[in-house]
């Protein structure tokens, strides 16, 4: 059995010097004041539930009116410069200090003047990540404003409404306007009622009965109905929007574009690494898996596949070769549920059982193996380098060798795994509990 461990440590350790080798595509870490985070985007590359405020006139400088509100998930606090390129002679830009974590919105200030007419397509930077929304800038200078009443009956929201999630564009509710007057109109909800607002700009050409639609923003905080009311024109109205109840939450992201990257050390060679996953999946059996790949710097052989990953209920499966953590002589591919979510503290489970030969000093030997899990800790927060992940599970990983009747342990991993984030901390050890390997999350993941 020290035979089988001792070759056991030696792979673990060839397979860490390899990627010690390689290096990672380059990601700011920022200072220490800085904060930490991602601009939200949809699967365009579009600003997630970014709503645009006021009306943009050709040769008429930008009002206070002007803005408008993306959303930010905010990983470490701290200062912050989220701004747009400037088109067409106008821009949009804020600065202050994130205070919490977790999914925000932010408001950028438009400054400058719109030399010309048309739509303009703006390119927003935040923590190296950057997303898009547009504007329509119209002819009329001066932008008299309009005359309207809103009517709210029958006025149903459009969208999903979750506790806990961003709204994006898709959440919107039409209104019915009788216009008396042409011109500029803005209408909005504002103050936020449960982390949402709705609200709209835009002109109206023509008088008599018409429709507006009103864009939703903002991270609805607790499940409910409440009731918004509508500002704008003459008078005032009220609708009711339902958020329901949080969705289940997700220890292990698997989401296509999403991207993280890792410190990673042997004790003695250390590197950074970076992760994606990709929008191929792969089918094995009845059982559809998201496809990781990662790169290490070293070597620089570009992306290769990490695993095949799903997830069923609370459950969390991998689909590998096993002869990649094990000294086995051929391959042998399964599937193990590494991470239960909803389970408490001291609750294990057992992977299958897999055989193989391994061929040591000349002599090959059929071993019998299989994977032990135990949850050491649930729904605590830890720290890596700066920043405090909440609700996180603590899991340890044993590989155990069969020998006579007992299992007896070849070497075991701590691996700990954030809400939202994924895997953000591992540590390997030998049967000893010397400690052989770490991976350290690096760059927050940006979830799509």
């Amino acid at each position: 059995m020290k035979t089988l461990v001792k070759i056991s440590s030696l792979l673990i350790f060839t397979s860490v010097l390899f990627m010690a080798c390689q290096k990672e595509t380059s990601f700011e870490q920022g200072s220490s004041t800085a904060s930490v985070g991602s601009l939200s985007v949809d699967a365009s590359g579009n600003c997630l539930g970014a709503v645009v405020s006021g009306t943009y006139f050709k040769d008429t400088a930008i009002k206070a009116s002007n803005y408008v509100d993306v959303s930010v998930q905010v990983d470490t606090i701290g200062s912050y410069v989220i701004s747009s390129d400037t088109v067409n002679g106008y821009y949009f830009k804020a600065t202050g200090s994130f205070t919490t974590t977790g999914a925000q919105p932010v408001r950028l200030i438009g400054g400058g003047k719109p030399l010309a007419a048309g739509t303009n397509i703006f390119t927003v930077k935040y923590n190296g990540t950057f997303c898009e929304f547009s504007v329509t800038v119209t002819a009329a200078a001066g932008g008299g404003s309009s005359a309207f009443t809103i009517t709210c009956t029958g006025a149903t929201p459009v969208g999903t409404y979750v506790a806990g999630t961003a709204l994006t564009a898709a959440n919107t509710i039409t209104l019915n306007v009788n216009v008396t007057n042409t011109g500029s109109w803005s209408v909005t909800t504002a103050p936020a009622v449960n982390g949402i607002i709705f609200s709209g700009t835009g002109t109206f050409a023509l008088t008599g009965a018409q429709t507006i639609v009103l864009t939703g923003s903002g991270t609805p905080t607790a499940a409910g109905t409440n009731t918004y009311t509508v500002t704008g024109g003459t008078g005032t109205c009220t609708f009711q929007c339902t958020v329901t109840t949080s969705a289940p939450p997700d220890y292990f992201p698997r989401t296509t574009y999403s991207n993280w990257s890792y410190n990673e050390s042997d004790g003695i060679n250390s590197d950074t690494s970076l992760y994606k996953v990709i929008s191929q999946t792969k089918t094995i059996g009845s059982n559809t898996y998201n496809i990781f790949m990662y790169t290490y710097d070293a070597i620089g052989q570009g992306f290769d596949t990490l695993g095949y990953y799903r997830k069923a209920g609370s459950d969390y499966f991998e689909w590998n070769d096993m002869s990649i953590y094990t000294p086995l002589d051929n391959p042998y591919w399964m599937e193990i549920n590494f991470l239960k979510d909803n389970q408490p503290v001291s609750t294990t489970w057992t992977s299958s059982q897999f055989s193989g030969p391994i061929t040591q000093s000349g002599t090959t030997t059929n071993y019998t193996l299989r994977w032990e899990f135990t949850i050491l800790q649930q729904n605590v927060t830890v720290t890596v380098g700066s920043t405090s992940y909440a609700n996180t599970i603590k899991v340890k990983q044993e590989l155990k060798v069969l020998q006579g009747t007992n299992w007896v342990l070849a070497y075991y991993l701590e691996n700990y795994y954030a809400r939202d984030k994924g895997l953000i901390k591992q540590y390997w050890f030998d049967d000893t509990g010397a400690s052989i390997y770490t991976q350290d999350i690096r760059r927050p993941p940006v979830i799509y």
